[in-house]
């Protein structure tokens, strides 16, 4: 990365704080199964439960040997600092998250964190939209917790292929006023994929936030992008974005994604410094949508 396209991403998005990360050793407290290969695992960790903000992440070695050799990255689903505990949405898809569904009470991992670029919460409270699609669910829960606090209006639209990969409607925090569901086999709720019934959603709502796959965060930006008044425009839109990440903290420039500068410059950022959370404006969407997708 060049010195110009490095200051450049620093200005443009600002970086996560490595001072507050702590390498904690947590217990799991619970692990709860879902339907299909989906789970909740929490664990007790004191100092990322105080620490953890809505959209950072950490990076949990799950084994002390040599496979997998890095931790793994995984956004903060909840963070309870009265408990002590911390929990992660997990879908079992890579032998980091593998391993992980075969923890049980008792057993110990090592978490760094928090990392990253979290949400941003609003100074004046509002209406928020909360547009998750599949295991992007992941950071709302802790984001929907710290809204509802500030006296924010919380919708949670939920994109799925089929019911069974929606988040759970008993896991929704009770803060959010209207939850909505898509599914794209029509199996619950609204028959096809979220972005297309999405913008008869957002009359009145005053930002948006978004996770799930980057095709899903291109397509939410080109419709907000296009979108009349009355609706959030991308300004208003911030999103959690998924990329390869080794170290976690900018060492290996493993999750190096494409930004432009105010004078739509291509940039170079990473997604562990920048992001995970950025403002939609931020990207060079053509070229993100050109890497490949990340399994943990």
């Amino acid at each position: 990365m060049s010195t110009i396209a490095r200051r450049s991403a620093k200005q443009l998005a600002g970086e996560g704080d490595l001072a507050r990360a702590e390498d904690e050793v947590a217990e799991c407290t619970a692990l709860r199964r879902l339907a299909g290969n989906l789970f909740e695992i929490s664990f007790r960790a004191p100092t990322l439960a105080r620490l953890a903000e809505p959209g950072e992440f950490a990076q949990i070695w799950v084994n002390q040997g040599h496979v997998p050799l890095l931790r793994r990255p995984f956004s903060f689903s909840r963070a309870d600092p009265g408990a002590g505990t911390v929990a992660f949405y997990l879908g079992a898809v890579g032998e980091g998250s593998r391993r992980l569904e075969r923890f049980a009470p008792g057993d110990r991992a090592r978490i760094l964190g928090p990392l990253g670029q979290g949400f941003t919460l609003p100074q004046k409270s509002g209406r928020s939209a909360l547009v998750l699609g599949g295991l992007g669910a992941a950071p709302f829960p802790l984001l929907a917790d710290r809204l509802a606090a500030l006296g924010e209006e919380v919708l949670w639209v939920n994109g799925a292929r089929t019911a069974d990969e929606l988040y759970p409607d008993d896991l929704v925090p009770t803060g959010v006023k209207e939850v909505f569901h898509f599914t794209e086999d029509g199996s619950r709720g609204q028959q096809g994929r979220l972005t297309p019934g999405l913008l008869p959603l957002l009359g009145g709502v005053d930002r948006v936030y978004a996770c799930g796959p980057n095709s899903m965060l291109g397509a939410l930006f080109e419709l907000l992008e296009g979108a009349g008044s009355g609706v959030p425009g991308v300004a208003q839109l911030e999103v959690s974005i998924e990329a390869p990440m080794g170290c976690g903290f900018g060492t290996c420039l493993g999750c190096a994604i494409p930004l432009r500068d105010a004078d739509l410059e291509p940039v170079v950022g990473l997604c562990c410094r920048q992001g995970p959370v950025l403002r939609a404006p931020l990207l060079d969407w053509r070229r993100l949508l050109l890497q490949p997708a990340h399994l943990a």
